[in-house]
């Protein structure tokens, strides 16, 4: 009987045994593999949720192109505009020519045209003072006042004085004192 009692023990010992073995593998892949493979999978998820917004950011970026490159387009037809109105050179005799047409269109009289000797100059262009004096009714002075603002050159009104020609036998006759600006770039 001894024998049968030393099997039992035995076996009880073996099953203890390959109880704690099984326990000491599990412990060893929860500690060796689960656990790593858990943080890697963590961490790819992680880069996977990083890339998926950096995706959307940039579709959002992508979004806006035809946006921008319409702008792009716009401002560039802008500058091919600016750059067609502001001349290379002064060229005050076309100017003088373009303004006595303009005086002739609008039937004004007494005209004193002075463009200053000298322009004055900064970085990115140069401007010459154009001073004026003209007498006509005031629907011809407004109309010669538009065209020069519609000129093809960049010129601007700088200073306007108007004042009713007392002297006029006609109602609606005034005098205009005028300073503007025409610009040009030299390069």
């Amino acid at each position: 009987m001894k024998s049968l009692h030393n099997q039992l023990e035995w076996c009880n010992k073996v099953q203890w045994l390959l109880g704690l073995a099984l326990t000491l593998l599990l412990a060893g892949f929860v500690l060796f593999g689960y656990r790593p493979t858990s943080r890697r999978l963590a961490d790819l998820q992680m880069q996977i949720d990083n890339k998926r917004r950096d995706l959307t950011s940039n579709l959002a970026r992508v979004k806006i192109l035809p946006d921008v490159i319409a702008t792009v387009t716009d401002l560039r037809t802008k500058l091919e505009k600016f750059d067609k109105q502001l001349p290379k050179q002064q060229e005050i005799p076309q100017f003088l020519k373009d303004i006595d047409a303009m005086v002739r269109n609008a039937s004004l009289r007494g005209v004193a045209v002075e463009p200053a000797l000298l322009p004055l100059h900064s970085e990115l262009y140069s401007e010459i003072p154009v001073s004026m004096k003209f007498k006509g009714d005031f629907l011809s002075v407004f109309s010669f006042l538009r065209q020069t603002e519609e000129m093809q050159r960049l010129t601007r009104v700088k200073d306007l004085k108007l004042k009713s020609d007392d002297r006029s036998s006609k109602p609606g006759q005034v005098e205009v004192e005028l300073s503007m600006n025409i610009y040009f770039s030299e390069g």
